[in-house]
């Protein structure tokens, strides 16, 4: 596969596109051969991505760090191949690119890449997005764990939600038995128990939280910010209002509520309507 075709395939902006075909042009990809395959790595990835960026420099909009990530995506493709994992996983994985490229033109009117430092994650397949969520294969204390992550455009659906946890263990049944029946966790501030305040039972917020056993939470974090607002940079007076989860969170803010992020491991059969 070239970054061309997985551009089209994940549907990459053109402007972006066109930038990152000329950055191919222009870099030397045998001379970083050693970060490219760095990345693959979870414990050298860190290093991979601060190497390259000194390597890359002056990279302002972080393109040419997205070119030799798309390039380490083509070659994680062939891994795909070989294991025999679908292609509609690869692309619905690799789609990370293109979802944070959006996300932040909407937030600061620009194409600009700052997300290398997470997208090791999908290259070096630790990380895979099956349905509507993401699962990643981590170990903590020597213990093997799969971590949730919810992407902004996931259908956050109970039915949805569940067809993509089963799938998921089927997925790692298949492709890493290591990893088939481990406990399930996920770090989110939609696990924030100061939302149950703010959102009606029903909700898909709270039926989300209730497929969870909290084991630990940090009671002040400005993390949900990022994902209700776009950003932590703006007075809470200022904050929008277009949602009416946006809007309950402001007045909650501004009479001094606090926010937590909070943790959770996955119920043995969760999701159920």
């Amino acid at each position: 596969m070239t970054i061309d075709e997985l551009c089209l395939l994940i549907d990459v902006p053109k402007m972006v596109q066109d930038k990152v075909i000329k950055y191919e042009n222009e870099i030397d990809f045998n001379s970083i051969e050693a970060e490219i395959a760095k990345m693959n790595d979870p414990g050298t990835w860190e290093k991979a991505v601060n190497d390259l960026n000194e390597i890359l420099a002056p990279d302002e909009t972080g393109l040419k760090m997205l070119t030799c990530q798309l390039h380490a995506a083509c070659i994680a493709y062939e891994r795909y191949k070989n294991m025999g994992i679908p292609d509609d996983i690869f692309i619905a994985t690799m789609k990370f690119f293109t979802r944070f490229l959006y996300y932040h033109n909407k937030v600061y009117g620009e194409f600009k890449y700052v997300w290398g430092w997470w997208a090791v994650r999908q290259i070096s397949m630790q990380e895979f997005r099956i349905g509507e969520l993401e699962y990643e294969m981590i170990t903590q204390n020597d213990k093997k764990l799969i971590s949730i992550h919810i992407p902004s455009d996931a259908d956050m659906t109970s039915c949805k939600l569940r067809k993509s946890y089963l799938d998921a263990r089927n997925f790692f049944s298949k492709y890493y038995p290591e990893y088939a029946k481990v406990d399930m966790i996920c770090g989110s501030w939609l696990l924030a128990p100061a939302l149950k305040k703010l959102l009606p039972d029903d909700s898909k917020i709270i039926q989300f939280q209730k497929s969870f056993r909290l084991i630990s939470q940090e009671d002040d974090s400005p993390g949900f910010l990022d994902w209700v607002y776009g950003r932590r940079d703006i007075p809470f007076e200022n904050l929008p209002e277009e949602t009416s989860l946006q809007r309950n969170l402001k007045k909650y803010l501004l009479s001094g509520g606090k926010v937590e992020w909070a943790n959770g491991i996955l119920i043995p059969d969760p999701f159920i309507i």
